[in-house]
């Protein structure tokens, strides 16, 4: 045979086998994917299963103890747990309604069975959730409920204790009356007088309560006890803080007895300043304070320690941020004197440097230049003649900078000048250079921007 043609014949196989190959293999890739998606549905189908039986299960729970609720606690009290079981039916007969589609005569798509038996088991899951939480909430009311009577019992003990504690108060109050002031013991004077009432509010609830178990009504029962108890813990705390009072007073003694020995301690150094430092805002807290101190009461008067504490403290601050402004000021002061000087200095030079531009080329310098240099020179006076070394050193350093922008502005005026007479070399700050023609352009610009030659008359022919 022919090598070419045999060479054409195995070409052809070669390449039929590999698209046969290649069909084969994508086949067996496309059963693959197709066997997995088949499983998958098929999980997804016992888990929504799953998920129907167990969630009809719990409603069907949830439904009995809705009816235990309510005989035990009353349709308000179990109101929750209701709708909660409602909303839950509603879900279940939608996730049956897709159980029972799912299973029906008609044909359903891949596509629309992994969406139903999805949805079923998230509307289980939404039923499983709401009435869990209300049947927990309902079982923990339920239990309270049971223990009303020994609620009632409690409360009822409660009561007695804290009815002997009012007396005690009272006393707790004559005593502090003998060394505090009526100003000092007004949060607390009235609280023996306010706890006698909510006992009294008390009692009644707890009676209500006891009335109502007996007559088998045990969770308005135990709603009595609940607000008896609450009144009783009120009461009981209106009388704690009588005798906290106290405490709390000695508390304040202790800290205003440290607060007057320091505030002693500021006054000296404060006292200490130089008689310009003190004046103003020093000698007025230093005033304010040694009047908060002498107004002080003396041993054996009754006092008000709280307030007492609260002006001395009040008056040490102020004066404690008085000196530190003051020494702050000081240390300013003494920053801006060191200052001072090489500032001045700088402005000098500034100084001499516009004027000496000005100066030397007269004529081509506008009035911008030569007004920035009479408010520098102007500056500069102020500075040499202010009292107060912040303010001089501020001073200084506007004159220097009106300075710079003086010469600044005097040198771009002088190019400009330049560019208008290019014979001149006035934009050269060492002078003049050159021969006659250009010492001539320059004395004949600056003449010209003098309003020099309209003064001379025929003069001006010469130069013609």
């Amino acid at each position: 045979m022919d090598p070419a043609l045999l060479g054409g014949v195995v070409a052809a196989l070669v390449v039929a086998g590999g698209t046969a190959g290649a069909f084969g293999w994508g086949r067996s890739r496309r059963r693959t994917r197709d066997r997995e998606a088949a499983a998958a549905l098929e999980r997804l189908e016992q888990e929504a299963g799953t998920a129907l039986v167990r969630t009809d299960e719990r409603v069907r729970l949830a439904g009995d103890e809705l009816d235990f609720a309510v005989a035990e606690l009353g349709e308000a009290e179990a109101a929750g747990l209701s709708a909660a079981v409602r909303e839950a039916r509603e879900r279940l007969r939608e996730a049956f309604h897709l159980h029972q589609l799912l299973h029906d005569h008609v044909p359903d798509t891949d596509e629309q069975r992994r969406d139903w038996f999805a949805r079923i088991v998230a509307l289980c899951r939404a039923a499983d959730e709401a009435v869990a939480e209300q049947v927990r909430a309902v079982a923990a009311r339920r239990a309270d409920v049971r223990r009303a009577p020994s609620a009632v019992e409690h409360v009822r003990r409660e009561l007695e204790r804290v009815r002997g504690d009012v007396a005690k108060a009272r006393a707790t109050l004559g005593r502090l009356a003998e060394r505090y002031t009526d100003e000092a013991l007004l949060p607390v004077a009235d609280n023996p007088t306010q706890a006698e009432r909510l006992l009294e509010f008390a009692g009644r609830s707890a009676d209500l309560a006891t009335a109502r178990l007996g007559e088998q009504r045990v969770a308005e029962a135990d709603g009595a006890a609940r607000a008896a108890a609450d009144t009783v813990r009120r009461a009981d705390g209106l009388l704690r803080a009588v005798e906290e009072f106290e405490v709390e007073a000695l508390r304040a003694e202790s800290a205003l007895g440290a607060m007057i020995a320091e505030s002693r301690a500021e006054l000296a150094t404060a006292r200490a300043l130089p008689a310009h430092q003190r004046a103003g805002a020093v000698d007025a807290a230093v005033a304010a304070l040694e009047e908060a101190l002498a107004d002080l009461p003396r041993p054996g008067e009754r006092a008000d320690p709280v307030a007492s504490l609260t002006r001395v403290r009040r008056a040490n601050t102020a004066l404690d941020d008085a000196v530190a402004d003051q020494l702050e000021r000081v240390q300013r002061e003494r920053h801006a004197r060191a200052q001072l000087g090489p500032a001045l200095d700088d402005a000098e030079r500034q100084i001499a440097t516009a004027r000496s531009v000005v100066d030397d080329y007269r004529a081509p310098v506008g009035p911008d230049a030569r007004t920035r240099l009479a408010e520098a020179e102007g500056e500069l006076a102020r500075a040499r003649g202010e009292q107060d070394p912040e303010r001089a050193l501020a001073t200084a350093r506007r004159a220097a900078t009106l300075a710079a922008e003086a010469a600044t502005t005097a040198r771009r005026d002088i190019a400009r000048a330049g560019q208008r007479y290019p014979g001149g070399t006035w934009g050269d700050p060492r002078g003049p250079r050159g021969g006659g023609s250009g010492a001539l352009g320059a004395v004949l610009g600056g003449m010209v921007l003098g309003g020099i030659l309209e003064d001379l008359g025929d003069i001006g022919d010469m130069f013609g």
